[in-house]
């Protein structure tokens, strides 16, 4: 019989008594942080009776329901809208998948975004990976985080995926997390740091709700997370839970699948838009949308010139759309095209001078 919690938001229930860090001239070794780090969350029986959990946002502001996410040992997990009704979805059932309902894209993402999913498949913190074989951990620097000081400590991951981690010296809690990804899908890596807060005690182990993004180089937050309202643990779920949906069987769908199956070669892909356009049945179905969503997804695989080639068909049958301008621009300047890429914002805004995207491009090349 499983057991369930659950966990208002605002309710801090504390295992462990927490002893504040004396300092010393003697440094505490990363295998006794690891352990107090251990034993102020409840101890490793309690963080491993944890198998599933279950976390909901409060609702949003528009009516619709809040974030959704579940995790289960050892590594799956889904964030999106629950089933059955979601227009997005994500999640690892052993590899990364991503579900778009408007275009009725279900894709098996590859390089940098695959290994992003994988690295977020991990349903515990590196910490307590400590001493299992293939990770490998070390001292750095410590610092300030927020108001609190903090040992500093770097987690190497069994594919080389490195993370620091800083854990307080007053809670003997992880406080922050930092590591170089890109703020967008196929942009340049950032130093970020995330700030981890509002510990809540889970069947006896405490786990962190709430998470906040910085800009190392900046200092400004780049993310004010809300804190998950409710959490629910051990929760008996079928793993075919943490799978994708089956495709929509619908021709549009089909064929942006189709398409991006067949990314690896611009010609393919390109063909399946073509044959779409050029049947009598299927030429009257508007692509636009769906289209630039799935070239989207490509360029995140690191397809340029297949993305382009698709955007550049999808703007001469919608040359009086801004978002078709921006859509090529971003792929011009993911492959290195600025000037290009430039001029397609700029074509953007001449048709929509308030075309969001675009003006945040621009701003984003001139620094």
């Amino acid at each position: 019989m499983s057991t369930r919690w659950l966990v208002p938001a605002g309710v801090l229930c504390l295992v462990a008594a927490f002893t504040p860090h004396e300092a010393s001239s003697q440094e505490p070794t990363v295998k006794a942080i690891a352990d107090r780090y251990i034993s102020a969350r409840g101890g490793m029986e309690h963080i491993l009776a944890v198998r599933t959990l279950i976390l909901r946002g409060p609702a949003r502001t528009d009516g619709r329901p809040g974030r959704f996410m579940v995790k289960a040992r050892p590594y799956y997990w889904m964030v999106g809208e629950p089933r059955p009704n979601r227009d997005y979805a994500e999640g690892f059932d052993g590899s990364h998948w991503e579900f778009y309902g408007d275009a009725g894209l279900v894709i098996r993402p590859t390089g940098e975004p695959a290994a992003a999913g994988r690295h977020t498949a991990y349903f515990d913190d590196p910490l307590v990976y400590f001493g299992t074989p293939g990770w490998s951990f070390e001292k750095i620097q410590d610092a300030r985080i927020g108001a609190d000081d903090a040992f500093g400590i770097r987690a190497t991951m069994p594919d080389g995926f490195q993370r620091d981690i800083y854990v307080s010296k007053s809670t003997w809690l992880v406080t922050a997390v930092r590591a170089a990804a890109p703020v967008h899908a196929f942009g340049p890596a950032i130093r970020s740091e995330t700030r981890i807060s509002d510990y809540r005690s889970l069947n006896g182990a405490l786990f962190p709700m709430r998470f906040d993004s910085y800009d190392i180089e900046t200092g400004k937050p780049s993310e004010i997370g809300v804190p998950w309202a409710t959490a629910e643990v051990n929760v008996v779920l079928p793993l075919d839970y943490f799978s994708p949906p089956p495709e929509p069987r619908t021709p549009l769908a089909r064929m942006l699948n189709a398409m991006y199956a067949s990314r690896a070669i611009p010609s393919d892909a390109l063909l399946w838009l073509t044959d779409f356009r050029s049947n009598p049945v299927t030429g009257v179905i508007d692509t636009q949308a769906g289209v630039e969503a799935t070239a989207y997804q490509i360029l995140k695989s690191g397809m340029h010139e297949t993305a382009i080639v698709l955007l550049e068909v999808n703007l001469k049958e919608h040359p009086r759309s801004a978002s078709a301008h921006f859509g090529l621009g971003r792929a011009y300047r993911s492959a290195g095209r600025e000037k290009e890429a430039i001029a397609a914002f700029n074509a953007a805004l001449a048709i929509d001078p308030k075309h969001r995207p675009s003006l945040d491009a621009i701003q984003q090349g001139s620094r």
